[in-house]
């Protein structure tokens, strides 16, 4: 059952999910119930954030002592693992930052506390998703539409077990994000690619092929914005699938996990606020996971603004258990879009310097490698095919030669053969220092 439908106070108020002053900020109201005042105060700054001094995001961190995915080089005990003498890796998509200290205080409380039975979300929870992206992204998805989830692909999962059947064909649009073939193919549906067209080192849409597609298709999967290119979709591209999928009656699931980190002028255009039709047929995923380093503690939310779909995906999560609140992952998720906006804006200026540092490094220093500027995520595709035929492989060469790991292209599907996929969210130092060894790896050809 959805938690909104409980509301009740009782002894919430201590171990809700910060201190009052960051809780009446972010809830959108004031204690006068003054609604309109409390918008107003809403994009105020609140003590908590006034008070954030520069972070050190060059500091290292050792994270093997945890069970880190990223530095084990290897996805979970069922996956190969990546091996090589000393390596560094710039690979898999978390970051190597501490989370927003105000995250940390609170999750740290909660582990102090030491009860971790069943949990509620808190009551204004999903007025501070809400608020998140109406301050951010200029979207404000009515609160009704909002339903809590584990973490985003599952519930991707749960939508297309819901609303498409067997053997329905759903498209994603290549190189993109490798779970999304899992997903589609792993639920017995029918993978369609839609290949993007590589112009000028930045990915246009194939409209004439997405069209011939459509017409045997009942979903889309859209990486909005794209992994691992970081392309934003203009609202012209997006009215341009909109329309097609209008006309063939197929649904959007729209992944928007990385809309946060904005690299470029382009706006984050939310695929259900470009119009009505777009509403009535969209799933806008959302988690504060790759913005604020929480994808060991992940949380979720799905706007559906359809209310009898919304319903059915309802009850598709409950029967699957879904729904339940994650003792950390819902605290964490309320903290970080409650007062997260000036730790993000710091990491925002770093990882633009972090681009800025790797596209001038690859021009001077990395011949062969031609990287591609993001509009948003910590994520830099380098297009190497050249490189990739003359070494047999570009990925295994720079794990062998450098001692660097990096996403082999040809995870992400047709078109992504002799890409490699760099992670730029970790300390300047250590990116740095890989680079140097591509670079002499390089010299050594």
């Amino acid at each position: 059952m959805c938690d909104r439908q409980f509301q009740q106070r009782g002894t919430w108020r201590k171990f809700s999910n910060s201190p009052p002053k960051v809780r009446a900020a972010a809830s959108g109201k004031n204690h006068t119930g003054n609604q309109a005042m409390a918008c107003a105060d809403a994009s105020q700054p609140t003590v908590a954030e006034r008070n954030v001094g520069m972070i050190d995001f060059d500091r290292i961190y050792d994270r093997h002592q945890f069970g880190s995915v990223k530095w084990a080089n290897q996805w979970d005990e069922f996956s190969p693992r990546v091996e090589g003498e000393d390596l560094l890796s710039l690979w898999t998509a978390d970051m190597d930052f501490r989370a927003p200290e105000t995250v940390i205080a609170r999750l740290r409380e909660a582990a102090d506390h030491g009860i971790y039975g069943y949990t509620r979300r808190d009551p204004r929870h999903y007025e501070i998703v809400q608020s998140w992206f109406a301050r951010r992204h200029g979207w404000s998805p009515a609160l009704e539409s909002l339903l809590p989830a584990p973490a985003i692909m599952p519930s991707v999962a749960a939508m297309l077990r819901t609303f498409t059947k067997p053997g329905d064909g759903v498209i994603v649009q290549s190189p993109i994000y490798s779970p999304y073939f899992e997903v589609i193919q792993g639920n017995g549906r029918k993978l369609l690619v839609n290949r993007l067209r590589l112009q000028d080192n930045r990915y246009e849409l194939d409209l004439e092929n997405f069209a011939k597609l459509a017409a045997g298709a009942k979903a889309f999967l859209l990486c909005n914005p794209h992994n691992p290119a970081g392309k934003v979709w203009t609202r012209q591209e997006l009215t341009a699938l909109n329309d097609i999928c209008e006309r063939y009656g197929i649904l959007v699931i729209s992944d928007d996990i990385h809309c946060d980190i904005r690299l470029s002028d382009r706006p984050h255009i939310v695929f259900s606020s470009l119009s009505e039709d777009a509403a009535e047929k969209s799933f806008i995923c959302t988690a504060p996971t790759k913005t604020f380093n929480l994808a060991g503690v992940p949380s979720a939310t799905v706007s559906v603004a359809n209310k009898q779909r919304r319903e059915a995906l309802l009850a598709t999560m409950q029967a699957s258990f879904m729904v339940n609140a994650n003792f950390f992952g819902r605290l964490a998720l309320e903290v970080a879009y409650s007062t997260g906006a000036p730790w993000l804006d710091q990491l925002t200026r770093y990882i633009g310097g972090n681009v800025d540092f790797v596209l001038k490094f690859a021009e001077d220093r990395l011949p062969g490698i031609t990287p591609m500027r993001p509009d948003a995520s910590f994520l830099v595709w380098l297009d190497a095919r050249g490189l990739d035929r003359k070494v047999g492989g570009v990925q295994r060469f720079f794990v062998d030669r450098a001692g660097v790991n990096l996403y082999d292209g040809r995870v992400y599907g047709p078109g992504g053969e002799g890409f490699i996929r760099l992670n730029v969210g970790c300390p300047r130092p250590l990116l740095r220092r890989g680079l140097e060894r591509m670079s002499r790896a390089l010299e050594s050809l």
